[in-house]
């Protein structure tokens, strides 16, 4: 990835909010581990604002966000049928977070009377619901992959094409896998205690997951990036 690359990837909502991100967790982890508390305290403050950053971009993700529900419809080109399902649910998931989060939002910084904790807690669950699910569905996509790839048979140049591309769909699935799974361990962490491990992770676990997470999603954009790129 040149500068050129750099620039239009930071120029874009999506990859400006995943570097953000990156750099949100990475000063949390940081700060779990540093011995002065000063620089603990200044490292924690960053992140802080990082993590606000994203909250107030995100205020303006409701029209691009059911611009894409509509898009994806009923998951016309999903595989199969539960993989579709899925989808729609993840979608609905994601469209409830956004008004959640901005009525939290709102509440903390008093421009609504309401008391935040709950919207938060409705918040968290809709991340989790959807975290759960598109890991059900990259798994799901891994076992179609993998299903795919045991039907082809012989050795030219087509399906030797055709097999490079499944595994590359199988390391992409995989990944999604291992990102979910990291953001939904932290999901359930900042969920009300008593809920499975809600509330007994501690800093430097989020800090270290979340920057995993970020990390894998970064590198899931280059990826596309070098992709597209091919296709020209």
């Amino acid at each position: 990835m040149d500068i050129d690359d750099m620039s239009k990837f930071l120029g874009t909502h999506n990859g400006r909010d995943k570097v953000i991100r990156t750099l949100s967790y990475a000063t949390k982890l940081a700060a779990a581990f540093v011995s002065s508390e000063e620089t603990a305290r200044k490292l924690d403050s960053i992140s802080g604002q990082l993590s606000a950053c994203r909250t107030i971009l995100r205020l303006f993700d409701d029209i691009p966000m059911l611009n894409y529900t509509l898009t994806y419809g009923l998951g016309k080109e999903e595989p199969d049928k539960l993989t579709r399902i899925i989808g729609i649910l993840i979608n609905a998931a994601d469209q409830l977070y956004f008004p959640l989060e901005h009525v939290a939002w709102a509440s903390d910084h008093r421009i609504v009377s309401l008391r935040s904790t709950s919207w938060w807690t409705a918040c968290t669950v809709c991340w989790a619901v959807s975290l759960y699910l598109s890991f059900i569905k990259a798994l799901r996509c891994m076992h179609i992959l993998q299903y795919q790839r045991s039907c082809l048979n012989g050795t030219d140049s087509d399906a030797n094409a055709v097999m490079t591309q499944l595994v590359t769909q199988q390391r992409h699935q995989l990944l999604t896998v291992l990102r979910c799974g990291g953001d939904l361990a932290q999901a359930v962490n900042c969920l009300p205690g008593g809920f499975l491990w809600a509330g007994k992770l501690q800093k430097w676990h989020c800090g270290a997951l979340g920057t995993i997470t970020s990390i894998i999603s970064l590198y899931q954009s280059y990826q596309r990036i070098v992709a597209n790129q091919k296709t020209k």
